[in-house]
């Protein structure tokens, strides 16, 4: 629903995304670990109530053990949204903590770079003289 335009009755209008949007509900889906998704009746069941937009329980595999979380498709951003037992919507941050600790890194990394960088180009003093030099003249 796009809550931000009404028709001519003040009805709220849909957003309809066609089968060529690009949207894939089955690989969204298969990328979480559910265990509906072992038995073709149940995946079926399961893919249908998603197509309609439902939220639908589903069981977690999460560290061995059965967790019962929600699921919704979400076509605009081609994912699936995944909540709790209490409905709160759950960030999958496990994933974004771990990018941002490997950015993290290889900002360390980049930064230790351009320390040696700048060390070897400070060398002496004269030739430090003639870069600043030649970069005054550039200018």
């Amino acid at each position: 629903m796009d809550f931000k335009d009404t028709d001519n009755n003040g009805n709220f209008r849909l957003n309809h995304y066609h089968e060529n949007y690009g949207y894939d509900l089955e690989a969204a889906v298969g990328k979480h670990p559910i265990k509906e998704l072992d038995n073709p009746s149940h995946k079926e069941d399961l893919m249908n109530s998603l197509k309609k937009g439902n939220l639908q329980s589903a069981t977690f595999i999460k560290d061995g053990q059965e967790v019962k979380q929600y699921v919704e498709a979400n076509p605009q951003f081609k994912t699936v949204n995944v909540y709790d037992a209490d409905k709160n919507r759950l960030d999958m941050r496990q994933g974004k903590d771990q990018q941002q600790r490997e950015k993290q890194g290889q900002s360390a990394r980049q930064g230790r770079r351009q320390a040696s960088k700048a060390a070897d180009e400070q060398g002496t003093g004269e030739e430090k003289q003639k870069k600043q030099r030649r970069s005054a003249q550039k200018l």
